[in-house]
């Protein structure tokens, strides 16, 4: 019972998912993700996006969005279901070497942080809506210790808090749709824009709209999280509905819905205007509804983190742990009402998560596929990676050095709006450029550390867990065979499989 337990709650944060692990059928990670979907999040985001450049742009950019992220979302799951591999091992193998994609599992897990911050915000604010004398502090510390116990035995709970949530959202909306459509206004939903207009100096409406939302590319990574789980042989079917469907409904879905309760109520955020509909039962909704996707951003945070920490420093305490980590940073972050200045962290945001994802992508759809430059698997084990490859780093520090200036607004409103594009641009040039200029050496190493062949599970000589035979080397430090997660972790052997001597000492006279 207790390995079954521990075994739900890591879900296999550090290491790839075992065929025999990926059982999860595709309406139950879409369960999950549907949980992504009906965050309030989409429905105060798209009441703001339609105030500030009305329908007619809010409708195009939203179908520019879908057709964008869908595609990259299916890349990157069926990517993930095909090698059981989540998005942070993934990008060891797609160019950055086994410390640097720390770099992007950084940018990921602050990125997590900040939607669990959007998320608790919006659900703290109906809370404090419906009883005012709760002082904030109380109320950011309750909404954010509420998802630790919810996500610390990993993904399984999740599915089941998901399916078990729905019902109440599928009632509450249905009743708010109904209020929405009898409450009567004086403003045409179709017909609607803004009396001020979109910003000229900012660039064309649509453009605008998309570089705001290019700043929820973070669930493209996510799909590959929760995809990695897809069996193989159902992969193109589940990429489709984990990529491309999930992001048409996410985006011409509760994000037009919220567009259109946004101009019926009168307000953009839900957190205020569903108590003010409902009272107590609104505040309800809105947990409900919050709990479920902030159980989506708490799992996705830990994940990250725990890759983070085990390759820099060497700790390994689980995925569970880190769940507290980023509860307790995005609780903070609260505090810093980054909610209030939302489309302008999108933007930002999605400079660093574009450049990210089109890294990857290039390396998949051109270095491994048409130049040959990468290895056609992705390579995760530090004993096979370099510490750090300059085709994806190379990559990702060109795109924010040409991105960042804008994005900070040293060149205007427009620099800003193209600051996401500029990123994605210059990120899927490098990579190629620079994989041809090094000729893909650094893509692997020379390790004295053998690949173990066995049809059964094999035990790690260092922590005695048995794992996939495919997880494991020969390790010339420990004598016997290592598992990946630690190898990551071990700190005394110097990579000593990857030094000269060693190399010689085993090379055949």
């Amino acid at each position: 019972m207790t390995e079954a337990w521990a075994e739900n709650r890591e879900d296999y944060a550090l290491r790839p998912v075992p065929s025999s692990y990926q059982k999860w059928s595709v309406p139950s990670l879409f369960g999950v993700m549907f949980g992504i979907t009906t965050a309030m999040f989409f429905f105060s985001w798209g009441g703001t996006l339609v105030r500030a450049y009305g329908t007619a742009n809010l409708v195009i950019g939203l179908v520019i969005a879908t057709v964008i992220v869908g595609a990259l979302a299916y890349l990157w799951t069926s990517a993930a279901s095909r090698s059981g591999l989540g998005s942070d091992l993934l990008t060891r193998g797609a160019g950055f070497g086994f410390l640097g994609s720390t770099v992007t599992s950084l940018i990921f897990a602050v990125n997590s942080v900040l939607f669990f911050a959007f998320e608790g915000s919006i659900m703290a604010n109906a809370v404090m809506a419906q009883w005012p004398s709760v002082p904030p502090w109380v109320v950011y510390a309750g909404t954010g210790a509420v998802f630790i116990p919810l996500t610390w035995y990993g993904l399984r709970l999740v599915n089941i808090l998901m399916w078990v949530t729905l019902p109440v959202f599928a009632v509450f909306m249905a009743l708010t749709v109904w209020h929405a459509a009898h409450t009567p206004v004086d403003v045409g939903f179709w017909s609607y824009r803004p009396a001020g207009g979109a910003d000229a100096t900012a660039g064309p409406p649509v453009l605008q709209l998309l570089a705001a939302a290019f700043g929820v590319a973070g669930t493209i990574p996510v799909a590959a999280d929760f995809g990695r789980f897809i069996p193989a042989k159902r992969r193109r079917l589940g990429s489709f509905v984990v990529g491309p469907v999930f992001a048409a409904v996410t985006f011409l879905g509760p994000t037009l819905l919220g567009a259109w309760l946004s101009l019926r109520f009168g307000e953009t955020d839900p957190g205020k205007y569903l108590p003010d509909v409902f009272g107590v039962w609104g505040v309800l909704f809105v947990v409900t509804t919050q709990l479920r996707i902030n159980l989506s951003n708490a799992y996705s945070g830990s994940l990250q983190f725990a890759g983070f920490f085990c390759r820099v420093f060497g700790v390994t305490p689980g995925r569970h742990w880190f769940v507290v980590l980023t509860v307790v940073l995005g609780a903070a972050a609260m505090f810093g009402d980054l909610y209030s200045r939302l489309n302008a962290v999108l933007t930002f945001g999605g400079v660093f998560m574009l450049a990210w994802i089109a890294c990857v992508v290039a390396d998949m759809t051109i270095n491994k596929r048409l130049l040959r430059l990468s290895p056609p698997h992705f390579e995760y084990r530090r004993s096979r990676l370099p510490a750090f490859n300059p085709v994806g780093l190379g990559a990702i520090a060109g795109a924010l050095i040409v991105s960042a200036p804008p994005a900070f607004g040293l060149f205007g409103p427009l620099g800003m709006t193209l600051a996401p594009f500029i990123a994605a641009a210059a990120a899927f040039v490098l990579v190629p450029a620079i994989a041809l200029a090094t000729k893909g050496r650094y893509y692997t190493v020379a390790s004295t550390a053998g690949d173990i062949v066995a049809e059964d599970l094999v035990k790690c000589v260092v922590c005695s867990e048995p794992h996939a035979s495919a997880d494991f080397v020969s390790c010339p430090f420990h004598r016997g065979s290592v598992c990946s997660v630690c190898c990551a972790a071990e700190r005394a052997c110097r990579s000593v499989c990857k030094t000269a001597s060693v190399a010689l000492e085993r090379t055949p006279a």
